[in-house]
This record gives C-alpha cells, sequence and structure tokens, in this order.
C-alpha cells in the first residue's frame, strides 16, 4: 500500500489534494501527515512513497520553500493537481474590534491581503499550515482569530464571529505537485508538463537568461512559467525554475536542453500530466 507524505493535519488543503490523488489514481493509498513542507520532502522515499505539496497559488505565486527543496532535493514531479481554494475568517470575540491576534499560513497571507490590510494595528502570527491556525484558534482564547480553509466552517458554532469569505479572488487556485523517488512514465496521448531548474554555468557571463530563453524561442518550445530564486551559496547567484510545455523526450526539447548544457547546469524535474488527463 502506498504511503503518502502530505502537508497539515486533516482538513487542509494538502490533505484534499492528496484525497484527490488517490481517488483518481484509484490505488490504496494511507495518508501520512507532516507539520512543516521540509519533513514532507524527509519523508519521501524514507517513511513514505510518495510526497504531495503546494508549488504555485493564483495569487500569491509559487511556494518558493517548495522551490527550494526541490533543487535540493533528487525527487521526480509525476503529477499534478489543482484545486479550488478559498478562505473564512473565524474568531472567539464577537467584535473585531477586540482582536489582538490573527494566525494565518504564510501562504494564505497573500491570498487574503485585503482583509488582512484592514487590520494594520493587529499581531498577525504567520503558521506553517492552515491545519496550524484553526489549532490555534480553536484554543479558545477571546482575543484571537485566524485565517482557516473555508470548508473548515462546519465547526463554525465553536466560534463567536466567522465570515464566510475573505479570500482576495473567487477564481483562487493552487497548484499541487506529487513527488516520487523513481522516473516518469511517457504516454504519447497525453498532455505533458516539463519542469526544470537551470543554475548559471559561468559567472558574470552577459545575456546568460536571454540565451537560455533564445534556445526554447527558437524550438517553437512554449514556456509556462519562469521563476528566479537565489542558490544561498553566493551574493548575485540565482537558479532559474522554468515550466515548459511538452515531455522532455520531445526532440525539440531534448535539443534545446542539450544546447543549454553545453554552459549551464541542468536538472530535469520531471516530465508529468494534470491529474486526469
Amino acid at each position: 500500500m502506498n504511503q503518502i507524505a502530505t502537508l497539515g493535519a486533516m482538513g487542509t488543503f494538502s490533505e484534499i489534494a492528496t484525497k484527490k490523488y488517490i481517488e483518481v489514481s484509484n490505488k490504496k493509498s494511507e495518508i501520512s501527515y507532516y507539520p512543516t513542507i521540509r519533513q514532507v520532502f524527509k519523508a519521501i522515499g524514507q517513511e513514505c512513497n510518495l510526497g504531495i505539496v503546494p508549488i504555485e497559488n493564483t495569487l500569491d505565486g509559487f511556494v518558493q520553500r517548495t522551490l527550494d527543496l526541490l533543487l535540493e532535493s533528487d525527487f521526480y514531479i509525476v503529477n499534478e493537481i489543482i484545486i479550488p481554494i478559498q478562505f473564512s475568517f473565524v474568531a472567539n470575540s464577537q467584535n473585531i474590534s477586540d482582536i489582538e491576534k490573527i494566525y494565518v499560513q504564510f501562504k494564505t497571507r497573500g491570498q487574503c491581503y485585503n482583509f488582512l490590510d484592514e487590520f494594520n494595528q493587529i499581531k498577525l502570527i504567520t503558521t506553517e499550515s492552515n491545519s496550524e491556525s484553526f489549532s490555534q484558534v480553536k484554543k479558545g482564547h477571546i482575543a484571537e482569530g485566524a485565517i482557516i480553509p473555508r470548508h473548515l466552517l462546519d465547526t463554525k458554532n465553536d466560534f463567536s464571529l466567522c465570515i464566510d469569505n475573505v479570500t482576495d479572488s473567487e477564481h483562487n487556485q493552487t497548484r499541487f505537485i506529487v513527488l516520487a523517488k523513481s522516473k516518469d512514465d511517457y504516454e504519447i496521448d497525453k498532455t505533458y508538463k516539463t519542469s526544470i531548474i537551470i543554475l548559471e554555468g559561468v559567472a558574470d557571463q552577459a545575456g546568460v537568461l536571454s540565451k537560455i530563453l533564445n534556445e526554447f524561442s527558437t524550438k517553437d518550445i512554449n514556456l509556462k512559467s519562469i521563476i528566479s530564486r537565489p542558490t544561498k551559496q553566493e551574493l548575485g547567484k540565482y537558479y532559474f525554475f522554468i515550466d515548459i510545455e511538452g515531455h522532455k523526450y520531445e526532440e525539440e526539447i531534448r535539443e534545446a536542453l542539450d544546447k543549454i548544457r553545453k554552459n549551464n547546469l541542468v536538472k530535469i524535474l520531471g516530465s508529468y500530466s494534470l491529474l486526469g488527463d
């Protein structure tokens, strides 16, 4: 039976994504919960066969912790899952004016910015997961509130104050990735995305990024996204996380990556499809 490492505790969006994966893949699996993204990564290949973590959100962009851990690890992305995301606000006081602390997960904050901006005099406490925010406010301290996943409002009778939806957009979504130690498969009738990390090979070389992008453009390869992150080893040194349309075994992609490798280090994180495609 598969053991799947998942962020948080029961009730999180990560759990919803994991349950969706189990349902669609039709594989008998059990979920193991971990309090941080780093601990999910550590569990893969040890206590668990797979790991499912958030990587990108409509409103708040990429999850930087996930990107950095992908650089450090040797795992492959084998699927992606997209689920809708909405948040609610709950508090143990009937009056917002009495609230002194609000618990909010580090990525949730950027998805509820408009609501939280009204509380510039209130202390915002950052948590590792939405389940942690929920657990903190459940302790019942009168002057505390939290941003929690909207589906947890089934417990709204436990709180003195509930605001149904505090998300900045009705179209908010989060993309999750499924990670494994084994490599990806290739089925010709599927639509694939390939994720790669490119580290600059020559320090201070002019036009490095431009040359990399030109190799993709010359082959008519569609770039879905690109983001730079510091390597944390040298000031001014970055790596590029890039999503491209297609599979790494396709001739155009293979040739483009071969040319980029001549001057840069290239790490292929996997070619994968959207769950259910």
